[in-house]
């Protein structure tokens, strides 16, 4: 029996959750024969709902799991969100607070003109960091053209997105996720009209 590969994985276990996922492979290196060649990147797009959109992307040298979508905010306004560390004192002198308590000892906030006091309730940061139980090491994006148009709708815009540098196959990583994820991503861009 032969061992499943991180791909097959993922495209089960979306498919168990009810998605149906594109799968796309760019191929180079034509020095090798076609059945020698590696996928250099290979993404795995899901449109969630009313332009949410789950995307995995793994090429030779990283990989990234997370949903996206775009958000109306003004041109300067970009940050990334992550749970705070012991360490974050040595390497993140400049990060932003916003004056509350849990959420100014919970998250470290980096951005170099906005302060999403607005977008960045203590609700949404509990979900945040309920998000980041799971075990793995989120974030939260929001930045101009983010996705450098690797979903054709998000194209030229502000993108919010909730990524892990890791490729998630697990069932139960994909649900934590898509579940908690995308309820961020609605509160969030509700906060901000």
């Amino acid at each position: 029996m032969q061992d499943k590969s991180g791909l097959e994985m993922l495209v089960e276990s979306l498919e168990e959750l009810g998605l149906v996922p594109d799968v796309s492979k760019v191929s180079k290196g034509a020095l090798f024969p076609a059945h020698n060649r590696f996928a250099s990147s290979t993404t795995v797009s899901v449109l969630l709902s009313d332009s949410i959109y789950f995307l995995a992307r793994a090429n030779v040298s990283s990989s990234f799991t997370g949903i996206y979508s775009s958000i109306e905010l003004p041109e300067h306004a970009e940050y990334i969100v992550h749970k705070r560390d012991w360490t974050d004192f040595m390497f993140l002198p400049a990060r932003k607070t916003l004056g509350n308590a849990f959420i100014d000892k919970n998250v470290s906030i980096i951005s170099p003109h906005w302060t999403p006091s607005t977008e960045l309730s203590v609700e949404n940061v509990q979900l945040f960091l309920q998000i980041n139980k799971a075990g793995k090491p989120y974030k939260l994006v929001l930045q101009n053209n983010y996705l450098l148009a690797m979903i054709d709708a998000l194209s030229d815009k502000k993108i919010i997105g909730i990524e892990t540098s890791d490729w998630l196959f697990k069932k139960e990583d994909l649900e934590n996720l898509l579940k908690n994820g995308e309820e961020l991503i609605r509160r969030i861009k509700t906060a901000s009209r």
